[in-house]
């Protein structure tokens, strides 16, 4: 086998997110240095208590940090329990004395640590707000030579859910997103332009609840969340998107996607986009801003499909 790609999971667990940290760890091709959280989907005792929750179900034996508590300038947390539930995993729970155990130390601090003890550069994929990747930037700049690229789960270039002009994540803190933006570092952008398109279906559920084990079990209940108010046709028509784990999947089968490479930046201060990540599509090449990340535009669905599937089908009781 070829080397394994070191990696840091930044995640706000979350539904999507859950289902990507299924994904990653069922990937041979990686080595997941830790997961941290980070306030998002719901806040950070919750979504630190979802990523336990997952990985003891998983049976994954791996380092689970609990990071930034909120947005980098102070400014009002973003939930959406709405999309999420109001645990952020639908209705799937697990005895507190089952989760898996948290690291004393904090989210940045992880990021130190791991960074500074790296033999090779580490690919962040960060599929939550982007407060602790920002906080690392600023506190640790000489790190930056440790970050090999981060794959975001974030923004879009045509719409935005959370708004009219704005992806969740980065509306949830727009000023870090800026911060990691035009860092300089190489950035796989993962916005709804490709998220989109990676539809999970409610066949795709019944399927993956027919595995039995409990791996499939959990990733079935907590898809089951989008379906429930739905009967027959309507149902059949209905999907959930699973953004995050397109940025998983990107770092580990870039040929399954196709992207621009362009100049992105992030709305600060916009009174009606906020949050909104601004490409130079300009035709003018003389005009143009430098590139400072791939951005998806398109994927090979059944490839995505397959990957999620026999990630499910990795785990066993």
């Amino acid at each position: 086998m070829d080397k394994k790609i070191p990696v840091i999971i930044d995640t706000d667990p979350g539904i999507d997110d859950a289902v990507a940290l299924m994904t990653a760890f069922s990937l041979a091709q990686l080595d997941i240095k830790a997961v941290i959280t980070v306030a998002g989907n719901v806040g950070i005792e919750k979504v630190t208590a979802n990523a336990r929750a997952v990985l003891s179900t998983l049976g994954i034996k791996n380092k689970i940090y609990s990071g930034a508590r909120g947005p980098l300038m102070g400014a009002d947390v973003i939930e959406a329990p709405e999309a999420h539930g109001v645990s952020g995993l639908g209705a799937y729970s697990l005895p507190q004395e089952k989760y898996h155990p948290l690291e004393k130390e904090n989210g940045l601090e992880a990021y130190r640590q791991i960074l500074e003890a790296a033999d090779e550069p580490i690919t962040i994929i960060a599929v939550g707000p982007l407060t602790n990747v920002a906080l690392l930037i600023k506190a640790y700049p000489h790190l930056m030579a440790k970050i090999k690229q981060i794959s975001i789960m974030g923004g879009g270039l045509y719409t935005g859910n959370h708004a009219p002009a704005a992806e969740f994540n980065i509306l949830a803190d727009p000023e870090a997103a800026e911060i990691v933006y035009q860092s300089g570092l190489p950035i796989i952008m993962a916005g709804l332009d490709i998220t989109h398109q990676a539809k999970i279906f409610s066949h795709h559920v019944d399927k993956i609840k027919a595995m039995g084990t409990d791996v499939s079990d959990m990733v079935s209940t907590i898809l089951s969340f989008y379906f429930e108010k739905f009967e027959g046709e309507e149902k059949l028509s209905r999907y959930v998107c699973m953004h995050d784990t397109v940025a998983v999947l990107a770092v580990v089968y870039p040929e399954i996607f196709e992207g621009e490479n362009l100049h992105v930046v992030v709305e600060t201060s916009g009174k009606y986009c906020r949050g909104y990540t601004l490409a130079d599509r300009r035709k003018q090449e003389s005009n143009k801003q430098p590139a400072n990340c791939y951005v998806l535009m398109s994927l090979d669905y059944d490839k995505l499909i397959e990957e999620i599937m026999k990630a499910v089908g990795f785990y066993k009781n």
